[in-house]
């Protein structure tokens, strides 16, 4: 296979017009990305393409998606690489479905796409409006059909919310809430690598062999060192993720700012997974 370079954006939480930017940020989210974009422009190798892993809008609007997808072609223009997007717990489907895609809503927005001999999935792990993340089965069963079809094929795997692994095992009240079904799926293929965000910080660990790697925010990182009070600041960042010939992985984490200013103090009772029948009612 040809070694390939993909950008990995998360949370990019643009503001809905008229609105102010969400966790009290002090610069423009809009703005953030931008650098983001301008930064990538910069690199000697063209990446392949970009994957923005959700929370693309901060609860906004249908004409708000579509402002997205004007500012998202712009770059693709510029790049001349395709962006593709997933959903996250912040965005609104319906909202998405008639400003980005303009096409009837679905309850779900998944699909695989074949890049390079690779096979990339992207998966919708929103559950209503929650806050943690879900993969209903028959989006679980789509992707062991497709995963069969090619089972030798290197895959990879976008979703927004992060599995469990070593580091985040304080931060299971807000991640995907049956990540055991997929590891177990995906343990029976060739799935080289999840990528994630969610969690606004960056972090990188094995499960089953598995690389998992979430990206921070180009937003707002979060500091959830101290299990029960977690502080908010404004960053922007993104990781650069490497595919060798030999479908290896390595992942550089970009952070063009790391504001140090406390902007927001959010307050975790809780830091288990959740009940498990919340998702079966």
């Amino acid at each position: 296979m040809t070694k390939q370079t993909i950008i990995h954006i998360s949370d990019t939480h643009l503001t809905p017009l008229g609105r102010e930017p969400s966790f009290n940020q002090e610069l423009n989210p809009y703005k953030k990305l931008q650098r983001v974009f301008e930064d990538v422009q910069k690199m000697d190798n063209k990446p392949n393409y970009v994957v923005i892993t959700g929370d693309l809008i901060h609860e906004g609007q249908a004409s708000d998606y579509a402002h997205l997808k004007e500012m998202l072609a712009q770059q693709e223009n510029e790049l001349l690489i395709p962006i593709y997007v997933v959903l996250g717990n912040h965005d609104r489907t319906k909202a998405f479905y008639s400003g980005y895609l303009s096409e009837p809503a679905k309850q779900k927005y998944y699909y695989k796409k074949h890049i390079n001999e690779t096979d990339n999935y992207f998966l919708d792990t929103t559950f209503e409006n929650l806050e943690q993340g879900y993969l209903d089965q028959n989006q679980l069963t789509w992707l062991s059909n497709n995963l069969s079809q090619n089972p030798n094929t290197p895959a990879l795997i976008f979703m927004h919310h992060p599995i469990s692994g070593a580091s985040l095992t304080n931060m299971r009240f807000s991640i995907l809430q049956n990540g055991s079904e997929l590891l177990n799926l995906c343990k029976n293929f060739n799935v080289k690598g999840i990528f994630s965000g969610h969690i606004h910080f960056s972090t990188t660990y094995l499960t089953d062999s598995i690389l998992n790697s979430v990206s921070d925010s180009t937003a707002y990182h979060i500091d959830c060192r101290k299990h029960h009070q977690h502080y908010v600041s404004d960053v922007i960042s993104y990781n650069i993720i490497t595919l060798s010939d030999d479908a290896e992985l390595g992942i550089e984490n970009r952070y063009l700012y790391c504001g140090q200013k406390i902007v927001k103090k959010l307050t975790v009772e809780k830091i288990d997974f959740i009940n498990s029948a919340t998702f079966t009612k």
